[in-house]
């Protein structure tokens, strides 16, 4: 049952459900001395009485403490509390899971893929280097995050079926931390997901970090293709696969791709069948995606500084991923719980209480609606939410595509359901799907509550989407509350990247006169990046017009920071606009 409120071990007290499973609940908590926000990840009491699942549980806790890199979910606490629940305590990410990413877009363009590529192979070279082999590389178990601007910056998820070894130590040694790996995972057992699962690792043999290697290279043809190399209807015809069959062509995954040959290679490369012929190491891998990048980058000047953002737009989730062209089926993927800063329990608690819905939704308890008014997938999927099943009400939902692709009703409580679930991208997706069937829609006040919770986080491609929707909202929907915030948010976010992408927005949505461009380009003046964003600025605000921006860009003109070491300098880090701001100045005051 939830925990809402407790407080653990006397550290940690829970305020809010990221996710739940089978195996236990990951909850939104705070460290109460030093309040900093975390996620806390806790068995169910009666499966951590199984030794095999409190084994691998230790297993993740000890596999993540080893590997302390960025690219790496960080754990920093373990234990096991009063009642005998085992814990587990881990950062707070904050970002889009890749297979949402896959589930909505299909595909990514190469560079993308390469650099989020990049990112894991960096990750995986730490943790083979620590003796740790992942063993489960796929698209649910990435997320990517903001850093550092980089919106693509990749981290690796779950290592609770990752194979421990020290060098020069028994593998089978019981007195290692979490006993003997062997009884873990015996022979003949195999280990995985089917879908990225190496030829080895399929038929439970002994692994390095090559298999890794392998998972990755499917997941990156997948990227690419918009399929994995190998699909099949059971398990058994797709192990063997892996083992036996060919790697079909980028050409007849996709005719219609142009990626180059390089790219390709070096992914059939990583797909080769026997460990040997594969890529070595991660290291060599990340040194061929750096010797592609560095041969296209001399024809393309800023090639390197690619990390691309998520894609602008919405696509049709429920067209784009189970049934493609020839009726083909996406292959059932396994969906492991990620530690995500995302929307809290008010969305579910607003289904489960029932609410005075919009003008399609009458008077007192949930969806109390018939087939004929509203379908009767939409009505089975809200019984289901309103029972706190999310996940079970997008399974059930995903599974009559053609019934709800063009169904706007089934297609919001999709929307709600995805976010009752923390796929804040999907939700995204089939709200916009649900408002552009049927536009009165965009009046739906639970909607409305998530995407205000969306629009809080600070993952940058989740936001954007969240301000698409937005747009769409005031013009297709004609909502003043849209617009309204629309507006604002391009006027006088104090986040430049989602002031611009509103303004941007609000121009496409015929809003563009009603934003405060003098308020707007003011804080471009006062938070650019740097002195050439800043110059920008000042042009912006001499087209403009508005002798207001004067007294900024008098001011603008020198600003000085204190830099050095022992011997300290006055630097104005403005210098590069002083004659740019002058200008403006004079030109503003001329008018």
């Amino acid at each position: 049952m939830p925990r809402v409120g407790e407080v653990l071990d006397s550290r940690y007290r829970i305020t809010g459900v990221l996710g739940s499973g089978g195996m236990g609940f990951v909850y939104l908590a705070e460290h109460v001395s030093i309040k900093r926000p975390l996620a806390l990840k806790l068995l169910h009491r009666e499966v951590g009485e199984i030794d095999e699942v409190t084994k691998r549980f230790e297993r993740e806790a000890f596999a993540i403490g080893r590997v302390d890199h960025p690219n790496c979910v960080n754990v920093s606490d373990f234990g096991k509390l009063s009642d005998g629940t085992f814990y587990m305590v881990l950062e707070l990410l904050d970002g889009v899971l890749l297979s949402d990413l896959l589930e909505r877009d299909e595909r990514l363009d190469w560079k993308r893929v390469l650099h989020i590529g990049r990112h894991i192979l960096s990750a995986l070279d730490y943790a083979h280097g620590a003796g740790i082999i992942h063993r489960d590389v796929k698209p649910e178990n990435v997320i990517l995050v903001e850093n550092d601007d980089d919106p693509d910056f990749a981290k690796i998820l779950d290592f609770g079926i990752a194979k421990l070894h020290d060098d020069g130590a028994n593998k089978d040694d019981d007195t290692s931390p979490l006993g003997s790996d062997a009884k873990l995972t015996q022979h003949g057992v195999t280990i995985g997901t089917p879908t990225y699962i190496a030829p080895e690792q399929a038929y439970a043999q002994s692994v390095d970090g090559r298999a890794d290697l392998y998972s990755l290279s499917v997941m990156m043809y997948e990227m690419i293709t918009g399929v994995p190399p190998f699909d099949a209807d059971d398990v058994g015809s797709l192990l063997r696969m892996h083992v036996s069959a060919p790697v079909p062509r980028f050409e007849e995954a996709a005719p219609d791709l142009d990626v180059p040959e390089a790219v390709e290679a070096v992914i059939r490369h990583g797909l080769e069948k026997k460990p040997r012929n594969r890529i070595g190491s991660a290291a060599e891998y990340i040194g061929r995606i750096d010797e592609i990048l560095r041969e296209e980058s001399r024809g393309q000047s800023g090639l390197r500084a690619i990390p691309s953002i998520v894609v602008e737009g919405f696509r049709d989730t429920l067209t784009s991923s189970a049934s493609g062209e020839g009726g083909r089926k996406r292959p059932v993927k396994r969906v492991v719980a990620a530690a995500l800063l995302v929307i809290a329990l008010i969305s579910m608690t607003a289904f489960a209480l029932g609410r005075t819905g919009p003008d399609y939704l009458p008077e007192g308890p949930l969806l109390p609606i018939g087939p004929t008014a509203y379908g009767p997938e939409a009505e089975t999927a809200a019984a289901m939410l309103s029972q706190g099943r999310p996940q079970a009400a997008v399974t059930y939902l995903m599974g009559h595509r053609q019934e709800v692709r063009e169904a706007p009703y089934a297609q919001m409580v999709l929307g709600h359901a995805q976010a009752s679930s923390q796929r804040s991208v999907l939700a995204l997706a089939a709200y916009s799907k649900a408002v552009e069937l049927e536009p009165k829609l965009a009046n739906d006040k639970l909607m409305r509550t998530n995407v205000a919770l969306i629009l809080d986080k600070n993952a940058p491609g989740v936001v954007d989407d969240a301000i698409e929707l937005l747009g769409l909202l005031a013009s297709v929907g004609d909502d003043a509350a849209a617009a309204d915030q629309l507006i604002d948010l391009a006027s006088s976010s104090k986040d430049s990247r989602r002031r611009h992408k509103a303004m941007a927005v609000a121009e496409e949505a015929g809003l563009g006169d009603q934003v405060d461009r003098l308020g707007s380009y003011l804080l471009d003046l006062e938070r650019g990046e740097d002195c050439a964003a800043r110059k920008q600025a000042v042009a912006k605000l001499r087209t403009l017009g508005d002798k207001k921006a004067i007294p900024a860009l008098r001011s603008a003109r020198k600003r000085i920071r204190t830099e050095g070491g022992l011997i300290k300098r006055r630097v104005n880090t403005n210098a590069c606009l002083r004659t740019a701001a002058a200008e403006a100045v004079r030109y503003l005051k001329s008018l």
